[in-house]
């Protein structure tokens, strides 16, 4: 599909969403005047939206890199990787697993969407990311190795690729029905906040921190991706007035298009943990603006409310992570490690004889 296709076929799809779901078709029918391939083309992708659920999540951009990249480069040996399949597909990128034919190992590598490769914008983004997290070097932050352009001008990013799955997928398989186990989302919690430390600590912060932009190998480390919104303090630390990032997860700053901090990090690694521990996101909408406008204004439901087993200490953790004025916030990643590993000991600690914490929350260690 080349860019001018595609533009018709994303204002198509744009046009349709904004009518009522039983107003569709005729639209469609109408506006695509005979030409049954385009028709069929935004008919299979206002089918995905269906499947995939809420728009928040899955935005129209991400159903069409998914749709277009799977007839993409598997199979293809682009530099010297030897592309073996697709991972994913999102708005900013599509995800390939590959072969390192000159180091023999394998990676993973992330290129510009084929519709938007000749976006000069979303190119010094993607060059970005890989600068940025190419200056991390933590067991809690995914390796970059390079970055490169393919025949043809997609840019990709090539990084280290571990066995296992996303965060989002993690809290979607395994959750009881109250959420993830308390102690493996308190060290998952940890893990991320121990990134960003580090990231911290080198002037970068991420942004867009949420559960498809962690991943968690078979061994149990879980490992940050995506810096593709990352922000230097050493540049301009602000979002000019736009909200880029992932609305549900957007600090009360983000959403209101003000100047942000590492702070900003902090706020969506609460909204993360309280994801993990109750099933949901702690705010909620049916649009985006919905969702923005919670954030700024209404308390989310206290944890111990939603989910009483959890001791106090990790209400108060998720409380001060979530706090919307920053200064009242956590003042470092550093100082959210402290209270997650001192909740995380707690659980270990010994026990009544009627209840076992241990046996009812430990797992083997993560780290």
């Amino acid at each position: 599909m080349d860019s001018e296709r595609w533009k018709q076929v994303d204002n198509l799809l744009q046009a349709a969403l904004r009518r009522p779901p039983e107003e569709r078709a005729e639209f469609l029918r109408q506006a695509c005047a005979g030409d049954e391939t385009l028709e069929r083309e935004v008919l299979s992708l206002l089918a995905s939206h269906r499947e995939a659920g809420s728009f928040l999540e899955s935005p129209a951009m991400e159903l069409a890199a998914r749709a277009m990249a799977q007839s993409g480069l598997a199979g293809h040996t682009v530099s010297h990787y030897k592309i073996l399949e697709m991972l994913g597909a999102g708005g900013m990128g599509v995800v390939y697993k590959a072969f390192d034919t000159k180091l023999d190992r394998l990676v993973a590598l992330k290129f510009l969407p084929p519709h938007m490769r000749h976006d000069l914008e979303l190119k010094r983004r993607l060059t970005e990311e890989a600068r940025a997290a190419s200056a991390l070097d933590h067991s809690n932050i995914v390796v970059i190795y390079e970055i490169d352009e393919a025949p043809g001008g997609g840019l990709f990013i090539a990084m280290a690729y571990h066995e296992g799955a996303t965060l989002q997928d993690r809290i979607g398989r395994d959750r009881t029905a109250a959420g993830l186990p308390v102690a493996e989302a308190l060290q998952i919690a940890r893990q991320i906040a121990s990134g960003l430390a580090k990231a911290h600590e080198l002037g970068i912060f991420h942004r867009d921190i949420k559960p498809s932009n962690v991943i968690v190998a078979k061994d149990g480390v879980a490992r940050i991706i995506d810096f593709g919104l990352a922000k230097s303090t050493d540049a301009t630390a602000t979002l000019d007035g736009s909200s880029k990032g992932t609305p549900l997860y957007m600090s009360p700053e983000q959403a209101s298009g003000k100047a942000v901090d590492f702070r900003t990090d902090l706020w969506s690694l609460g909204a993360v943990l309280y994801e993990m521990l109750v099933g949901r996101p702690p705010f909620s909408g049916d649009t985006q603006l919905q969702v923005m406008h919670a954030i700024v204004h209404n308390a989310p439901p206290r944890l111990r409310e939603v989910r009483p087993d959890l001791p106090p200490e990790i209400d108060r953790i998720v409380s001060r992570a979530l706090e919307k004025d920053a200064a009242k916030r956590y003042q470092s990643a550093a100082e959210m490690v402290r209270d997650l590993s001192t909740a995380l000991a707690a659980l270990d600690a010994p026990a009544p004889k009627t209840a076992s914490l241990r046996a009812a929350y430990a797992i083997p260690a993560l780290l």
